[in-house]
This record gives structure tokens, C-alpha cells and sequence, in this order.
């Protein structure tokens, strides 16, 4: 390692005369590769040494006279240059041929320079065409039909004087394929010090990964656009032939690396891979008097290329009126003058005004295949870098949607491919699935609601999709104990199976690649780890602890549904910051079904403030399960058996004290209060429950026991109301600054008193519903209406993502 920067460095001091710094650091470089030999010697005393340490010292003679060259002429030509460099790769392939036959393998070294054929163009050498593939092919052919294993000089050419040429740097990437495009092999494996092609350099983005697989085209923009492991020119001999290039990392062997193949794997996102070029400055041609001139970039780039000056991008007005050339900004000089100079007479003219130079530029590039066809990735880049205050000086995209391509100052390049990776989700796995117009679903709580959810989607799918684009799929269920998630999504015959061990009373954790959890917010951030397509966390487990979960999912880039009321009617300062993260992120926090269940209340509330209308007050009775009590009631039931009836019915809370305390309502009048804005503090609220708080946590006998003890008292109250001619409700009553939660005595003739069943009903007094309220009514309690009231929401969300559909 390093060899050849050390070789550069002794040739620059021998440039400057600098004898004896040049020749330690050449003693430095021989030293080291002869402590190899003789190890190899040491270890393997049969094989014969001498030719290969004669060898080396011819290399060490080669190199001397080179740098005493150099010193005496106080220059490095190019084509010394490459002399010298390749050295060290003549010397590099001799000993690893040796130790490959300490290992038992008849290996030959061969020195490219000797039969890869390549222009006179040192430092940057290209092959032959055909010339080259029938000298390759004939000089390998020997040693392979021999069975012999060929060892290769990398990097290295032949002019067509017999001179060395070098490929430039990182050249034996590109030898490789050269080598297995001309033999047609079957595979190339590039062994380096990463793990594969990351989907961004790891320096800059802590979070980027190894892209798994990526198209021949897709390699050759990343590398031509700054990515450090493939050489600018390696695809391109393998690419006419589908040769697939695998990079490997020689520290790590087991990791998988990358595969560079013809194949077209969008994986669940369009972009794979956000590359940087710095060190780059913009040349513009600017004038009013270039529009509608036929030639104009002809002779530009025609100028540019007698120079032997690259251009890395173009870019240019609809009027004509401007061009703009990225270049490396050690050659901006060099093109200002070739374009000046070929513009000449246009400059005295006027019909060219001036040909400015911008330097410190760099350019970012955001590359994918699946961009194709795909609308709104370009402006999500530019979104995301007006976000970040990036200024834009320049962009370029091909018909092929392969590349977009921004140059901007260099001191923002870093920032810019930040936030487009982030903006992209590039640091989470790639499912390997095109998921395109998916709607993945974290569902946590699969008890009697979430199992009828899970239904109530696959029965509405194919309508969702149709009318929005985007087919909901569950791709991760939690319980209390742990979770199941499949980023591709579970299909409906595992959901079912898993849904009968639940129903047995099994644990989501029991199941085979379940893992074991103690938080949902676990599950949440496992699964938020994939690229998800519009990804929806819907809680509908009542888990005190769901509101962390609400924070991850809605900070990585998830909506929430939520039939949950806990995290919305907890503390203030955790609603609003879930409610400002949400509004940050741009994410939707729905929770229609934490008060009406299936009825449309927050949906009609929004749209009375929405349209400016101010409210002023909101009663009514929230809970369909006190409604059904109330009912049983007035009809002469006990307390106690009306109770065990609701339970028996599925209309309580999996702890029935959440409703019969009223906390369950309270929690209602909360939420209410909030998203009003009539009451904020849930101290505000003065809640009478129907039965004492010892008994929370009861098992379903204890419970029932201790409620039976309160049929008097309950029955008693029952026929007071009765003789005013009236009945008892459960009513949350939401007025400016507080919230009152109770059992009250009702005329039977009102609204609420003509309440019968689970019904729910909520009556809103606002400017404009003032002497007439605006009243919903409706089955508010149950399984199916609940999981229709959450299904309700996740149709919302689809609704307003639709028009996105590329996922984060």
C-alpha cells in the first residue's frame, strides 16, 4: 500500500535535485518489498527465489536511473512518469505470483506493458480498440490453456512505441475488465479496502450503506461523479458483454459486497446513490448575440478538445443565450483561453459578450435508474437543497433520466449530499423489492380491532389502490411482547395464522422470526431501518408507552394513525411536541378513531376551523360503551349485569376501569379540547367516574364482584332521574378553559336523552352553529366501527401521498 505515492514523491524530489531525499525514500520502497521476499523465502524454502529477487533488483536499477534523470534534467516527463509508477506494480505482481505458488498454483506474472495496447497518451492512456482485445486474448490464452494463472500488471499499457503508459490512477480496475471482456469471462471480482459502493462517501454521511447491486450504468456515473472504488472507465468494457463486476473487501471477505450487473433492480426507491465531484470550476459563454447561431457549442467543445480539456458537465439556456461548462479547476485557465481565443472575433463583435470563470465549484449528482419515468425526483432534489440553502449555479440531466446533476459552490457540497441522501432514505436497507405504490403498514396492537383492521384492508386494497395508487400492505405487527416484521410485507395467510394465535392467547413473540421487544418504539425503528414506501405506523394497542413510538415513526418519516387516546391526553408538552414533529417532518398525525371510533368528529371539527368558523363548545356522550350502559339502565338492568353484558360484547377497554372510571371519556374531551383549542390542560378537567379507582387493574371475576356492590347506589340515582322525568347519560362537556367528565340526569326528550345503545353523539356550539348545534350521532363502540374508523384515516393518508408514491 502506498507504494506509488511514495514513487511520486521521490521523482518530485529528484525534480527539485533533491538527491539524497529521493534516493531514501527509493531504499525505503525496495526495503520493503525484499522483507516480503525473504519472508516468503523463510516460510517456503523449496521454491525457487533468486530469479524473483534478481528481478526486483533490476526493478530497483530501473528506478534509479529514472530519478537520476529526473534530477538531472530538474523535470518528470509524462511518459517517465509512467515509467516509474508502473514499477511498482511490476514489482507488486512478481512476489504475489510467488506467494500464489507457495500456495500450490502454477502462477506466471505477465507485465501488461508488454501486450495491453493503448495510445501514446501517458498519464491518461486509452486502449486500442480490437487491437488490444487480440493481443489480451492471445497472450492469456497461452498461459491459461496451459493451466498456468496469470498475474497482471494493473494500471499499465503499451504505446505504440513499446513506451509504458499508465491508465491513470486506479487503472487496474480498469485493466481488470479490459483483461476479462477480451478472454470473455465470467465474472470480475475487485478486491479493495471497503466494503462495496456505498450509497454515499461514508466520510461525509456517517449513515450511508453498500448498494447491494447496481446496473454497469449506474457504476460508471457513480464513478465517474467522485465514488472513490471503481476506476472512471471500468464499466465499459464489461457493459458490451453483461459481465458482472463484483467488489469485495479484502479485511472483511464475508461481506457480501456489491454486484455491478445488466440487470435493472430499482429496489424500492429510484435513486441508488448520491456521488460528489470537487475540485471543479464553472466556464460560462454568455451573449444575447449566440442565439439561434448553428455551431456554437460544436466550436466550443471542438476549442476544448485540441486542448485535451474534459468537460465533467454542460449545461445551457433555452435562449441560447448561455453556456456553462464544469470542468477540473486546474485546467479553467487553460479553457478560458482555448474559448477565448476561438470565440474571437464573436467577443469584438458583441454577439459573445465575455467568458467567465467561477471557481470553487463542485457538483453533486444523484444517480438511479428507477429516476426514469418516475415524476417528482427532480424537484424533491431541489426541494431538499433549498431546505438546506444551497445555491444552485448549474444543472444537467440526460433524456435517460440516468443522472441529475447540480454544480454549486464547493463549501456547500458536503450539506448537499446530506440532505439528498437523507431526502432520498439512502441510509436505510434496500428491501430489495420495487414496492411502487405501496402503503406499508407498522401495525402495533393485534388484539380484537387490529385483527379486524387487518381484514377490513385486504377486503378495501384493490379499492384504495385504484383510487389512489397506493395498496396498503402490513409489514410489521407488534404486541406486548415483541414483534413480526417482513419489509416486503406479511402476507394475508401468516397475518391469519398469527391472528388464531392470538386469539388462543399466544404472544407475537412465540412465533417463528419473531423478535422480543420491550417497547413498540423497538418495532418502530426496525422497521423504519428499510426504504418503506409511504410507511404508516397505526396503533390501535392502547400501550401507555406508544407516544415514543409516535416520535420515532414521525422523525424517520411516517404518518401515525392512531385509535390509541393515550398519547394524545397525556401530559401537554408530549402532545404539542408530538404535534410540532409532525408538522416538521410534514408528516400526517391522524386520530379519528380515538373519539367517535368510526364516527367522523375530528374530521368534521377540522373542517369547521379550517373553513374559519370559532367554537365554543362541545358536549355530548363520547363513550359507546357508558352508552350502552345507560341504556341497559333506564331499561331496568342492574349496573352489574349491564357491565358484564358491554364486556361480553367487546364494547370496553381491554382494562374496563378505563371506562367505567371515565377516563376513557376524559381522555376523549381532551383530545377535543386540544385539537379545538378550547382546553389545552388536562388539569383542567374535573372527572366524576361510576366506580372507585381501586378497581383498576382487576381481573374480569374480582372486578365484576366489586361492581356488583354498586347496583344499589346506581339504581338508586337511576330513580331519581326517573321521577324528574328524566335519564342518566355520561356526558364530556368541553367549554372554554375546562373540561367536565360525568354521569348526569338529562331531559328524556333531549338529544342526549333519546340516545339509545352504544350510540355516540357529540353536539358542537360554534359562531356559526350557535342557536342550532351541529350534531353527530352513530354507533361509537365495537371492533368492526373502530377498525373502520382507523381504516378511515389510513384511506386519508393515502390520499394525500399519492401524488409522492416515491416512499422515503
Amino acid at each position: 500500500g502506498g507504494v506509488t505515492d511514495v514513487l511520486v514523491a521521490a521523482a518530485d524530489k529528484a525534480a527539485h535535485h533533491d538527491h539524497d531525499g529521493a534516493r531514501a525514500l527509493l531504499d525505503g520502497v525496495m526495503a520493503r518489498h525484499r522483507a516480503v521476499l525473504t519472508e516468503i523465502e523463510a516460510d517456503h524454502p523449496e521454491l525457487e527465489s533468486a530469479m524473483v529477487g534478481a528481478e526486483i533488483d533490476d526493478a530497483e536499477h530501473v528506478l534509479s536511473a529514472l530519478l537520476e534523470a529526473v534530477d538531472l534534467l530538474g523535470e518528470m516527463t509524462p511518459r517517465t512518469r509512467d515509467r516509474l509508477l508502473a514499477s511498482g506494480e511490476k514489482m507488486s505482481v512478481r512476489l504475489l505470483a510467488q506467494v500464489m505458488r507457495a500456495a500450490g498454483l502454477d502462477a506466471v506474472h505477465l507485465d501488461a506493458d508488454k501486450f495491453l495496447e493503448t495510445d501514446d497518451n501517458f498519464g491518461e492512456a486509452q486502449p486500442v480498440p480490437v487491437v488490444a482485445d487480440r493481443r489480451i486474448r492471445v497472450t492469456l490464452d497461452a498461459e491459461l490453456s496451459a493451466g498456468r494463472t496469470p498475474v497482471v500488471t494493473g494500471f499499465c499499457g503499451m504505446a505504440p512505441d513499446g513506451a509504458t503508459t499508465t491508465l491513470g490512477r486506479g487503472g487496474s480496475d480498469y485493466t481488470a475488465t479490459l483483461l476479462a471482456a477480451a478472454i470473455d469471462a465470467q465474472s470480475v471480482h475487485i478486491w479493495t479496502d471497503v466494503d462495496g459502493v456505498f450509497s454515499a462517501d461514508p466520510r461525509v454521511v456517517p449513515g450511508a450503506r453498500v448498494v447491494h447491486q447496481l446496473h454497469h450504468r449506474e457504476a460508471a456515473e457513480l464513478s465517474f461523479y467522485g465514488a472513490k472504488v471503481l476506476h472512471q472507465r471500468t464499466m465499459i468494457p464489461v457493459s458490451r458483454k453483461g459481465i458482472p463486476v463484483i467488489t469485495r473487501n479484502t479485511f472483511h471477505p464475508g461481506s457480501p459486497g456489491t454486484v455491478i450487473d445488466g440487470r435493472f433492480t430499482p429496489g424500492s426507491h429510484p435513486v441508488k446513490a448520491i456521488s460528489a465531484v470537487h475540485g471543479q470550476a464553472l466556464v460560462s459563454i454568455e451573449g444575447k448575440g449566440m442565439a439561434g447561431v448553428p455551431g456554437i457549442a460544436a466550436r466550443a467543445f471542438s476549442a476544448l478538445a485540441e486542448k485535451n480539456i474534459s468537460v465533467t458537465m454542460i449545461s445551457q439556456s433555452s435562449s441560447e443565450s448561455s453556456i456553462s461548462l464544469v470542468l477540473p479547476e486546474d485546467q479553467a485557465q487553460a479553457a478560458a483561453q482555448a474559448l477565448s481565443t476561438c470565440f474571437r472575433a464573436a467577443l469584438s463583435h458583441g454577439d459573445v459578450e465575455e467568458v467567465v470563470v467561477r471557481r470553487g465549484v463542485g457538483i453533486v449528482a444523484a444517480v438511479g435508474l428507477g429516476m426514469a419515468h418516475t415524476p417528482g425526483v427532480a424537484a424533491r432534489v431541489f426541494q431538499a437543497l433549498a431546505r438546506t440553502g444551497v445555491n444552485v449555479l448549474a444543472i444537467a440531466q440526460g433524456s435517460s433520466e440516468l443522472n441529475i446533476s447540480v454544480a454549486m459552490e464547493s463549501s456547500a457540497l458536503q450539506a448537499a449530499v446530506r440532505v439528498l441522501h437523507g431526502e432520498f432514505g439512502l441510509d436505510r436497507i434496500d428491501t430489495g423489492d420495487n414496492g411502487a405504490g405501496s402503503q406499508d403498514v407498522m401495525l402495533l396492537g393485534y388484539g380484537n380491532i387490529g385483527r379486524a383492521l387487518v381484514e377490513l384492508i385486504e377486503a378495501q386494497a384493490d379499492d384504495i389502490q385504484r383510487r389512489f395508487g397506493l395498496r396498503p400492505r402490513v409489514i410489521a405487527v407488534a404486541d406486548r411482547s415483541g414483534y413480526q416484521l417482513v419489509p416486503t410485507g406479511i402476507c394475508l395467510d401468516d397475518l391469519r395464522a398469527m391472528a388464531s394465535h392470538k386469539a388462543g392467547g399466544g404472544r407475537i413473540s412465540e412465533l417463528e422470526g419473531a423478535v422480543e421487544a420491550e417497547t413498540p418504539t423497538e418495532m418502530v425503528e426496525a422497521a423504519m431501518a428499510y426504504r418503506l414506501q409511504c410507511p404508516v405506523l397505526v396503533d390501535v394497542s392502547g400501550a401507555d408507552d406508544a407516544g415514543a413510538a409516535f416520535s420515532a415513526a414521525l422523525d424517520g418519516g411516517a404518518d401515525v394513525v392512531t385509535a390509541n387516546k393515550k398519547p394524545l391526553a397525556g401530559p401537554l408538552g408530549e402532545h404539542l411536541a408530538l404535534r410540532s414533529l409532525a408538522a416538521e417532518r410534514g408528516r400526517l398525525l391522524r386520530a379519528e378513531a380515538t373519539v367517535g371510533a368510526g364516527l367522523p368528529v375530528i374530521d368534521a371539527l377540522e373542517i369547521l376551523m379550517a373553513t374559519g368558523d370559532v367554537l365554543h363548545q362541545a358536549e355530548g356522550c363520547l363513550s359507546g360503551t357508558l352508552g350502552f350502559l345507560m341504556s341497559a339502565l333506564q331499561d331496568g338492568q342492574s349496573f352489574s349485569g349491564a357491565v358484564k353484558e358491554a364486556m361480553d360484547k367487546g364494547f370496553t377497554e381491554p382494562d374496563p376501569y378505563d371506562d367505567l372510571s371515565g377516563v376513557d371519556v376524559a381522555r376523549k374531551s381532551i383530545i377535543l379540547g386540544r385539537l379545538s383549542g378550547l382546553c389545552m390542560d388536562e388539569d383542567a378537567v374535573q372527572l366524576e367516574g361510576l366506580v372507585p379507582e381501586s378497581l383498576a387493574g382487576l381481573d374480569t371475576d374480582s372486578f365484576l364482584t366489586e361492581v356488583a356492590k354498586l347496583d344499589a347506589d346506581i339504581a338508586a340515582r337511576v330513580a331519581a332521574a326517573k321521577a324528574e322525568g328524566k335519564v342518566l347519560r355520561y356526558v364530556g362537556r368541553i367549554q372554554e378553559g375546562s373540561i367536565t367528565v360525568g354521569m348526569e340526569a338529562v331531559a328524556a326528550d333531549s338529544p342526549l336523552g333519546s340516545l339509545s345503545g352504544a350510540d355516540n353523539m357529540i353536539a358542537f356550539r360554534s359562531q356559526r352553529y350557535h342557536s342550532q348545534p351541529l350534531v353527530i350521532r352513530g354507533p361509537g363502540a365495537g371492533i368492526e366501527v373502530t377498525a373502520m374508523g382507523v381504516l378511515g384515516d389510513l384511506i386519508r393518508v393515502a390520499g394525500e401521498r399519492a401524488p409522492l408514491r416515491e416512499g422515503v
